[in-house]
This record gives C-alpha cells, structure tokens and sequence, in this order.
C-alpha cells in the first residue's frame, strides 16, 4: 500500500495535478473576498462559477469556458429578467413563465450545447426563492456569477501558470520516442502490425497534445510566438512529417519490403533509434531551459552526416523510396531542434509532402496502401 500511495504522489507531481488544486483553491478563496467586499447579498455563486471555469487545465479551455459562462449567462439573465417582467405584469404564473422562457433557451441549447448555462442561470433568477424588490435579487446573483467568471481568469493568468512550451517540448521527446519503438518494430523481416497499430495510436495522441500545447502557447505570447519561439511553433509539423514517413515504412514492412534486406536492416534500424533517442533527450534538454536560453549545437553534425548515408542498394525501391523521404524529414527536424527554430528549414505545407498527412494504420485486412506524390514520381525497379 505505500508503495502506491509513493506511486500516486508521484504521479500527481509529476503531471501538475497539484498546480490545478492550488489554483482551484485561490479561486474560490478570492471569488469569497471579492464577492463580500462589493457586498454581493449571495456569494455562493461566485464560488460555484469559479469552479465550474478554474476546472480547466488549459489557459485556452478556461478562456473558451469563462467567454461561454458570460454569453450564456447574459442570454440566461435576459430570459430570466423579461419571465420576472412577464410574472409582475401579466396574470401568467412562475411555472408558466418559466416553461415560456425556457423553450427558446431549449432550441439555442440544440444548436449550440455550449450555451447550455443559459438555461441554468435561468433557474437560478426565476426559481430560486428570493425576498425584496423583485429585479434586485436576480441581479444580484447575475453579479455573483460574473465575479465568478472574472476572478477565475484572473487566476489562470497568474497563479502558477503551466509553460505551454515546457508541454509541446516535452511531448515531442515523448513522441520521437514513440516513433523509435515504431520504426524499431517497423525494421524487421516480419513486423507485428498489431503492435505497430498500437504504438501509432500513441503517436497520435501526443500530436494532438502538442497541438493543443501550441495553441496555448499563442494564448500566452499573442503575436510573439513565431518571433520568440519559433521551434515550438515548427515541432508539431516537423515530427508529423517524421510520422507519416514512418507511417509508410510500417505499412511497406508489413507488406512484405523488409523480408530479404539481411543485416542492412538491422544497421539502418539501429541508426534511426539512435538519432531519433538523441533529438528527443535534446528535447527534453530544451524543455529544461528557459526561453532564449541556448544550448550548444556541437552534436548536430555528426547527426547530419549519419542521415547522409543511406546504403539502399539492398532495399526494395519502394522502401529506398520511403527511407530517403524519412531521412529528409529528420535532417529537417535536426537542424530546427538544435538551432530553436531560428533557421530558414522550416516545413512546407503538410499537402505538399508527398504521404498523407494522417496517414495511419487501419485494422489488418482493410490497410490501404500510401499512395504516391503527383510530382515526385513513384519508386522504378
């Protein structure tokens, strides 16, 4: 048992889990202060809209939650507002009133789900029980869920922030290593296309996590991030590239081009794993430094000179084909990683590369083959 506790522990230090406790924490105390020093007569809407938008991990989740909060809630407190109006001044009751409102809150909520707290800030103007003038309480608690809303901003902004860029550089050593186990199964004279499927899978995921992290990187240096951190903006098309060529090795092992290559295959698998291992611990040595901090670049050209070299004259040429391509990719990615970005090697456009941009793996007995560039001409015996 303590044993997994350790493991626990380790677990939530090391994915920030305990930054999103802290930052819950000092939301919900501040949403209380400020709600009690202008006097809000219902604080506890503050507190539960602030963990309702604090919730989200990402900067850009809780800007996309706090801007549906403050629509919907605008949308809900008009309902709401007008139903109280209807209830004074016309003889209808409060149930009547409300099923009036609600129908075309239902059909905004159909057509955008996002909008859905509109109908909940409805309830809680027109429900709720209140005492008073009948338009002060409803305003009140309209006050207490923007407080909310605004002082949960306010923390994700400041209070122990997550670096968007320690995220993307940190899934793209994951990644590179991912597609070394890939490509290291991929290399063999019968590849499991089982197992390969499954590592995919993973490469997947950690490109949409990169992407993600990249999005919140522009959230938090608009304007600047091309400027600044150009290599955090390159990473997730470069390491795409990288994917599809291993992607197509795969697909060409699994189809039999790796059968008869000998000790030429063992010799270019263990090259790949180990360039692939050394660009992603350099990766992980940028995602410990700072920005515009830079690390010396002595190791590149060795990297270079060994992606140079491509002994094809045992390959199949479909697969001298597909290696040369993966070469070109990861001598691309080598000299971004080890200059930060700051070169004139950037990737082209993804529809200008000459495998499919999401190429994958489908269930065996349904994989369709890659198919080949318009252009750049297909492997000739």
């Amino acid at each position: 048992m303590p044993e997994r506790l350790k493991n626990l522990f380790y677990s939530i230090m090391g994915r920030g889990t305990w930054r999103q406790v802290v930052r819950m924490n000092v939301s919900l105390i501040l949403s209380g202060i400020v709600a009690t020093v202008i006097h809000l007569d219902e604080p506890v809407w503050a507190l539960i809209t602030s963990v309702i938008v604090i919730t989200q991990s990402r900067l850009t989740q809780t800007l996309s939650t706090g801007r549906e909060q403050i629509v919907g809630t605008l949308i809900g407190a008009a309902a709401g507002m007008s139903a109280i109006a209807l209830e004074q001044y016309t003889s209808l009751s409060v149930g009547m009133v409300f099923w009036v409102m609600l129908m075309p809150l239902a059909v905004l909520v159909a057509l955008r789900p996002k909008m859905r707290v509109a109908i909940v800030t409805l309830m809680v103007v027109l429900l709720f029980p209140a005492t008073g003038e009948p338009f002060s309480r409803p305003l009140q608690r309209i006050a207490s869920i923007m407080t909310g809303v605004v002082v949960s901003f306010a923390v994700s902004f400041f209070v122990l922030r997550g670096e968007a860029r320690r995220e993307v550089l940190g899934n793209a050593a994951s990644l590179l290593r991912r597609l070394s186990d890939l490509l290291s199964g991929a290399l063999h004279n019968h590849p499991d296309h089982d197992a390969l499927a499954t590592i995919d899978t993973m490469c997947r995921s950690l490109l949409q996590d990169m992407n993600d992290g990249v999005q919140e990187a522009e959230v938090e240096h608009p304007s600047s991030l091309a400027k600044h951190d150009p290599l955090v903006l390159r990473l997730p098309g470069l390491l795409r590239r990288i994917r599809s060529d291993a992607i197509f090795i795969a697909r060409a092992g699994t189809e039999g081009e790796t059968a008869h290559t000998g000790d030429i295959l063992a010799h270019e698998r263990d090259m790949l794993v180990d360039v692939l291992g050394q660009m992603a611990a350099r990766c992980d040595r940028l995602a410990a430094t700072r920005r515009g901090h830079t690390l010396p670049d002595d190791d590149m050209r060795p990297l270079l000179d060994r992606l140079e070299q491509q002994d094809g004259e045992h390959w199949t040429p479909v697969m001298r084909f597909a290696i040369g391509l993966l070469h070109a990719d990861m001598r691309l990615a080598v000299r971004n990683i080890w200059s930060d970005g700051r070169t004139d090697d950037g990737p082209f456009p993804l529809d200008g590369h000459p495998l499919v941009a999401e190429a994958g793996f489908e269930p065996e007995g349904k994989a369709a083959s890659v198919p080949m560039p318009e252009g750049r001409g297909h492997p000739s015996s």
